[in-house]
């Protein structure tokens, strides 16, 4: 029990109620890593958009990109937080204690099986969607498990900077706060890449903006498991299980939604967003339950951590 307390003592506190206003420095390195990322995002996406670039580089530099909000968090504290520790403040953890990080990791992906399976069903059960098995979906279902494995690796480079270090850079705000804020430059971020597609004439503007609220919503649930776990893997393996498991389910499980007409689509996606309402109720429920009478000691442990 002793080493487990110790081990607890070193992570920074995630009070759910705001304690306080944000130190002065966390919204420099806030400020400082938004205007960075996306600016180096842009200009990433400017040939392409400008008809420089072929789209084809989009597969290659995606990968890239993945990564580039751990490089640009890594620099941006370098220069205004030196001195502290970028790993503890990203919350990369080692896998002990082993139970709340377990628990938050079954919980992502009991609710990332759960979201399109509610879906799927809702949707083909109001009239949006139909179900339909695609050609080669059998196998393909035989690639989930490597396929998440190998995403999570590459999903490392955005949680380090998203659910790791701005969820502690962001905790004086609260919970709520500071996910909504996380929320939305994360799904900004994601619209030069997005925007590209629309301008190569791959996806229609209507799949910018689903895409856009889908995102928004998702980090919820990503945001929760974080503080459920104080530990950013379980945020890692979930955003892996976004870009596994719910785009086989949507892609092979019923017509691609790029097929439907644009009432079935907006219902299918209105369906989708009640369901991800009711998975961050869910989630949030459960980090509020985990959080309720320890405020006092996380928010001025949160105060000392965080730069005040």
């Amino acid at each position: 029990m002793e080493s487990v307390r110790s081990t607890n003592s070193d992570l920074i506190p995630l009070p759910w109620h705001r304690a306080g206003p944000l130190p002065s420095e966390a919204v420099r390195t806030f400020v400082g890593f938004v205007i960075v990322l996306l600016l180096l995002t842009a200009a990433a996406m400017a040939p392409i958009w400008f008809g420089g670039t072929s789209t084809d580089l989009l597969g290659p530099l995606t990968p890239v990109l993945q990564w580039l909000p751990l490089v640009v968090m890594l620099g941006v504290h370098l220069i205004t937080r030196r001195g502290r520790s970028f790993l503890r403040q990203s919350a990369i953890t080692p896998l002990r204690p082993f139970a709340p990080i377990g628990r938050a990791g079954l919980l992502v992906i009991v609710v990332l099986v759960l979201v399109p399976a509610i879906t799927i069903a809702v949707s083909v059960g109001v009239g949006a969607e139909e179900l339909t098995i695609a050609d080669g979906a059998a196998s393909t279902a035989a690639l989930i498990l490597p396929l998440v494995v190998v995403t999570t690796v590459m999903t490392i480079g955005e949680e380090v900077a998203w659910r790791g270090y701005l969820t502690t850079l962001l905790a004086p705000w609260g919970f709520w706060r500071a996910s909504t804020a996380i929320a939305v430059v994360w799904s900004l971020w994601h619209l030069p890449l997005t925007a590209t597609y629309l301008v190569d004439g791959t996806i229609p503007g209507r799949e910018v903006l689903a895409t856009t609220v889908n995102l928004f919503l998702a980090a919820f649930v990503l945001s929760a498991v974080r503080y459920l776990s104080h530990s950013v893997w379980p945020a890692v393996l979930g955003h892996a299980l976004l870009n596994t498991v719910l785009v086989y389910a949507y892609a092979n499980l019923i017509i691609p939604t790029a097929e439907l007409d644009d009432g079935a689509y907006w219902l299918h996606h209105a369906v989708s967003w009640v369901v991800w309402a009711a998975a961050i109720t869910v989630t949030v429920a459960l980090v509020r339950r985990t959080r309720r009478g320890t405020d006092s000691t996380d928010e001025a442990g949160a105060d000392n951590e965080t730069g005040a």
